[in-house]
């Protein structure tokens, strides 16, 4: 009942200022923000988005049966249905969520993964190594939901507090021992996960993104800084101490601090490291042993991935033998340096890399593989940069790819509603290399391009898509696979 749900004590620091005697109960049938979703008996939550303002759907969600309207507009409204007007509503939903689904983050352990780079695989590793430990696990990220009721395909890495919560409750359903999430700096500065009782914070990176919502990196950093922040002194925080921002996040936490690293003095560090096109393998010490881990991932940014998890699961005190034998198994999560061998003998490799930290990365770590093959071999980069999102990486990333590979080849990603020769020419403003480039706007040409240019021994890397299966010009979604158009034209690979 709405009376269940109003009196609880998690809202009484929102001062609800109205008459509860006289607001007449009702069964809450759910919650909704989606005026085209609401039932007879949801509470309805009219929020302001980027695009639209939920009070513009007021009347809509009244006429479907909303038993209460929550909203923070100053507009005035006249219908029978209650309609609320309170601050903070993004709050208030996502604590009015978790009072009506039983509060599910605190029904298992709740691992929260931030940072710039590395949050996908960093996950998809985690719940791997906790699923070969005998744990059952739940997932929330970038490519999709698992909750063993379903799976699906995700809309936003992490996704509102409504569904949130609907996802945790299932996964409790499930039997679900943990859950491992990707938390975006978007949802946190959004409310998204505000209230969810995390057990353990990961942090990966912090490189340029999104500032185009959040205007510089400081801000950026404050946002990541919440999740660590909200920590109690009976939970974990683990950090990348190599990064900058690694051991300044977690400065005001209380959680219980553990590190890893490649390069710094940390709790967990990797020595000896050996890098190859099939793999990669290093040696890290852990309660006075030495422990060689060796994984299918390819790549050094993967190193600290796999630091990242191994840590994770040590928190919950997870054999290191049985941590190294779920390594060997574990296979490349679908978009990040998946590599597909061409018939000349060069390599295509399909990599989500869309921010500049993250195709220095790929391209660093394909010139180093190139080198120790030792074939004289050459590095292809293939990538664009999304419209509507962050310009100022744009001429970073056209500076790193230029300098870094062999020859590059600028193309399309997800122009959006942008101009896509508009924003090449942002990518060209930041080339200072004499190097010549080549410019094809149509990324299918521009990849059917980088595979007739390859030879043996080369890397074409292909960068910025990754597991996305769209492409979006002019606001419309269209089919497009990166590595379908590698099939496609792999026997121009002569």
């Amino acid at each position: 009942m709405i009376s269940e749900i109003i009196y609880r004590d998690e809202l009484k620091n929102y001062n609800l200022n109205f008459d509860l005697i006289n607001l007449s109960d009702f069964k809450v049938t759910g919650i909704n923000y989606d005026s085209r979703k609401v039932n007879k008996g949801n509470i309805f939550f009219a929020i302001k988005g980027f695009k639209e303002d939920g009070s513009s759907y007021i009347k809509d969600a009244v006429d479907s049966g909303a038993g209460l309207i929550f909203t923070d507009s100053e507009n005035k409204f006249n219908f029978e249905t209650p309609v609320i007007k309170v601050s903070s509503i993004r709050k208030l939903m996502a604590t009015v969520s978790g009072i009506f689904y039983n509060d599910p983050s605190s029904r298992l352990k709740l691992v929260g993964i931030t940072g710039t780079n590395g949050k996908t695989t960093t996950a998809y590793l985690t719940r791997y190594l906790f699923e070969k430990a005998g744990y059952k696990s739940g997932l929330i990220g970038t490519i999709g939901y698992q909750t063993g009721e379903r799976n699906s395909e995700s809309k936003l890495t992490t996704p509102d507090s409504v569904e949130m919560n609907i996802m945790l409750d299932e996964m409790v359903r499930s039997g679900m021992d943990f859950c491992v999430m990707e938390v975006s700096s978007i949802a946190l500065v959004m409310d998204r996960v505000y209230g969810l009782k995390f057990d353990t914070g990961v942090f990966t990176n912090l490189t340029s993104e999104h500032l185009d919502f959040h205007a510089n990196m400081e801000n950026y950093f404050e946002a990541k800084k919440i999740l660590f922040d909200g920590l109690g002194n009976d939970k974990s925080a683990i950090s990348n101490s190599d990064d900058e921002y690694g051991r300044k996040i977690l400065n005001d936490t209380r959680a219980g601090k553990f590190y890893y690293s490649v390069n710094t003095e940390s709790d967990l560090r990797s020595f000896n490291e050996k890098l190859s096109l099939s793999g990669l393998e290093f040696d890290v010490k852990w309660n006075g042993k030495t422990y060689r881990l060796r994984s299918n991932l390819a790549g050094r940014f993967n190193i600290y991935n796999i630091l990242a998890s191994v840590s994770t699961a040590l928190r919950y005190d997870i054999d290191m033998e049985q941590i190294q034998k779920s390594l060997m198994s574990f296979k490349e999560v679908d978009g990040r340096y998946n590599r597909i061998m061409l018939p000349n003998g060069a390599v295509a490799v399909i990599d989500y890399s869309h921010t500049s930290d993250s195709l220095k990365k790929a391209i660093e770590t394909s010139r180093e593989i190139v080198n120790e093959e030792k074939k004289n071999a050459r590095v292809i980069t293939v990538f664009g940069c999304g419209g509507n999102r962050d310009k100022t990486k744009r001429p970073v990333m056209g500076g790193y790819a230029t300098e870094l590979s062999d020859h590059v080849i600028i193309t399309s990603d997800n122009p959006r509603s942008e101009e896509p020769m508009e924003i090449i020419k942002e990518i060209i403003t930041g080339i200072k290399s004499d190097k010549a480039y080549d410019i094809e706007v149509n990324r299918e040409e521009a990849i059917k391009k980088g595979i007739e240019i390859s030879k043996e021994g080369d890397i074409v890397l292909i960068c910025g898509k990754g597991h996305e299966t769209y492409q979006e010009v002019n606001g419309v979604r269209s089919h497009f696979d990166d590595k379908e158009m590698v099939k496609k034209y792999s026997v121009n690979a002569k």
